[in-house]
């Protein structure tokens, strides 16, 4: 849960405390267990810490005290007589359905199936026993303050949700001589201030997106100086999430109006949200609510950008479709084409497909993950024959018939947009031969092919000497402080000709090519200095970089490491190194000689895509590392893989065994983030953290979170 919480916080700021009010009830815990010495003692250790403490001695009895009672906290044991801790939570779960109330199970410390069980009843934490008292008392107090928070974020939504049926506007004003400003009362809930006597212009300011306040302290200012009329929009941060404000703004100019600058302000917050709909609407097909074409050419771009390797585009459509159309008309078309769309969605949702679209009229497509030696006809006929089942319509059932084409990445094209094309081209061809699907025809590609990759070789060339490569940052959180404590260094290349270029498209040239060793070193230099730079700001952040093959074996690499550490000035342990299990394992002795230099060095090493190689533990274990990185693969299905639980929770106690920390990459969901923590992972990367992101915004999103440096 400390994910949870964590993430709530990163994405708000503390509003004003509110007036004194009488105290509020003591937190109510219900303990739920049949050993009456362990309850009494649960019970009174609770009491002594101020808590109001109600007790049940089976599951029966602890499901009816906590429909009666609703409870701040739950502690349930596993193993009591009659409905065990199990059943008794999901019954909790489904009478009570709030997912905010925290339910820690009390279970054997060697009982894993029975710890993989109460999440599956859903449980939030566990303890093991025999209890440790101090720690049962610090996690009840961190669990009620997590459920807490997520009740204050629940209706801060509602609250949020009926101010946006109405536009707020009103007036502001800046006192110039004590630097205040005022509103008037409209302003209060949107701001969540208020401001009957004045608030200090930085004080407000602080509450103003790190983006924004810059920029709103230099138009302020503008205004002051009577060099212009303020007039722009920005966002405040809420308790409960931002609202998005334009202020217009003026001094005046006569008498004592000249040490006032007056204003009116208007919430644009749902006319943006509007705005935002209306790009949705613009990247999805109304009938099917799927990703129209422009959506899923960018999704299947993000996809070749965490590995193309084995991705092939589909496309097809439906045999017939306009006769179906003429015969019984447009609503009954739109059934099919809906109940198609379904289809493609439960294929994607199931992990069958990765991004899915309708394309034009009847025309689907699909991008779907084939790895090398696996059989390409199964895996496009079992998708097909998922799609080709009768569709039931009020006239009976009606036989659906598809014809497709497919395209490999990179074999028929780099790009996605070449990808589709190729794949339309073939299930033309497809149709016309009266054949189920084909593949794209590779001579057709060939001279394409050739054209692109020149182009593009010929781009990299001075793209290193023209600055065309940047770096972003992809945020870690630590789970012990809550704090952003490190991030990966992503490289991007923005060619003037060619665009925004996915680096699956340009590595492997940079790999091929030699160039990868000059780049490799740059990429080591701009990240060395963004961590001086971080680190002077007061705010150390370790920066990971990841070593390509070529530049893993290259002789100068120590050399380019010790300048890029020289140059910036960075403490040495703030680099890290990010390298693979197949890199390691071409020339064991040739790695573990390299890591034991770079310990020397000073600088960190991580382990990336762990668990995923054919290493030899044995082999693992002479390494130098600082760091294990457990790979996307087991995190994507660790909230309802046993196996991947399993995997992970032995990548955690080889870590600690080895005295090293662990970073889940590919972190999307709150689920996956709950379970990591509880299994003992010490920190979390993916998209639930944050995406590539600018230095800047990266620094903004670190300063944010709780117990940031300040």
């Amino acid at each position: 849960m400390l994910c949870w919480h964590v993430m709530s916080a990163l994405e708000s700021k503390p509003t004003h405390a509110a007036p004194a009010t009488e105290a509020p009830a003591p937190p109510h815990v219900l303990v739920v267990d049949d050993d009456d010495h362990t309850r009494a003692m649960v019970a009174a250790l609770l009491r002594r810490d101020g808590l109001q403490v109600t007790e049940a001695t089976d599951g029966e009895q602890g499901v009816a005290l906590a429909h009666a009672t609703r409870p701040d906290l739950i502690l349930l044991d596993v193993m009591m007589p009659g409905i065990d801790g199990h059943a008794t939570c999901a019954r909790i779960r489904e009478l009570l359905r709030d997912d905010a109330l925290p339910i820690v199970m009390l279970t054997g410390a060697d009982d894993v199936a029975s710890i993989d069980a109460a999440f599956q009843a859903g449980a939030t934490d566990f303890i093991t026993k025999p209890i440790q008292w101090t720690l049962l008392r610090q996690r009840v107090r961190y669990a009620l303050r997590a459920g807490r928070q997520a009740r204050e974020l629940r209706r801060a939504h509602l609250r949020e949700l009926a101010v946006r049926r109405v536009a707020g506007m009103g007036y502001w004003e800046w006192r110039l001589d004590d630097d205040t400003l005022s509103w008037s009362d409209e302003f209060e809930p949107l701001a969540g201030i208020r401001a009957t006597q004045g608030v200090l212009r930085e004080a407000f300011l602080q509450r103003v997106h790190p983006q924004d306040a810059a920029r709103l302290r230099a138009g302020l200012d503008d205004a002051r100086s009577g060099r212009g009329r303020l007039d722009l929009e920005f966002r405040i941060t809420l308790q409960g999430g931002e609202r998005i404000l334009r202020v217009v703004g003026q001094r005046g100019q006569e008498g004592a109006d000249a040490a006032y600058v007056f204003g009116v302000f208007h919430d644009l917050t749902a006319v943006r949200r509007t705005e935002a709909l209306v790009d949705y609407l613009s990247l999805h097909d109304e009938v099917t609510d799927l990703p129209n074409r422009r959506l899923f050419l960018r999704q299947v771009g993000q996809a070749l950008e965490q590995g193309g390797e084995g991705v092939w585009v589909v496309a097809a459509d439906i045999q017939r479709f306009g006769r179906l159309n003429e015969t019984l008309g447009e609503s009954v078309a739109n059934q099919v084409l809906r109940q198609l769309g379904a289809r493609l969605r439960r294929l994607r949702e199931a992990g069958t497909v990765l991004d899915v679209a309708r394309i034009d009229g009847d025309e689907f497509a699909w991008a779907q993950r084939v790895p090398a030696g696996h059989a390409l006809e199964a895996a496009i006929e079992g998708v097909l024959l998922a799609l080709q089942q009768p569709v039931h319509l009020g006239t009976g059932p009606l036989q659906l018939n598809l014809n497709a084409g497919c395209a490999a990445y990179p074999v028929h094209g780099q790009a996605p947009e070449a990808l589709l094309t190729q794949a339309q081209q073939a299930q033309r061809r497809a149709r016309v031969q009266g054949r189920s699907w084909a593949v794209a025809d590779l001579d057709e590609l060939d001279a394409q092919h050739r054209q692109r990759q020149l182009a593009l070789e010929q781009a990299l060339q001075s793209a290193l000497n023209n600055d065309e490569f940047v770096l972003v940052y992809q945020p870690q959180l630590d789970f012990a402080s809550g704090r952003i404590q490190g991030c990966e260094a992503l490289l991007r290349w923005h060619s003037p000709t060619l665009g925004v270029v996915p680096p699956a498209q340009f590595i492997g040239l940079l790999e091929e090519s030699g160039r990868i060793v000059d780049v490799g070193a740059w990429v080591l230099r701009e990240a060395a200095r963004q961590a001086a730079a971080w680190e002077r700001a007061g705010m150390p952040l370790r920066v990971g970089v990841n070593l390509s093959a070529r530049q893993f074996m290259s002789p100068r690499l120590t050399a380019d490491i010790e300048a890029a550490l020289h140059a910036s000035g960075v403490t040495p342990a703030l680099l890290e190194l990010e390298i693979t299990e197949s890199l390691t394992m071409h020339d064991v002795e040739h790695a573990v000689a390299l890591l034991q230099r770079f310990r020397a060095l000073g600088v960190s090493v991580a382990l990336d895509d762990f668990g995923v190689g054919h290493s030899s533990l044995a082999y693992v274990l002479q390494f130098p590392i600082d760091v294990l990185k457990i790979d996307r693969a087991f995190v994507t299905h660790v909230t309802r893989g046993r196996a991947d639980r399993a995997i992970v929770r032995a990548i955690v106690a080889l870590a600690q065994a080895l005295g090293v920390e662990t970073i889940a990459e590919g972190v999307e969901t709150q689920r996956q983030c709950d379970f990591l923590e509880a299994l003992g992972v010490t920190q979390v990367q993916g998209y639930l953290i944050g995406r590539p992101m600018t230095a800047a915004e990266l620094e903004a999103l670190a300063r944010r979170a709780p117990g940031a440096r300040a």
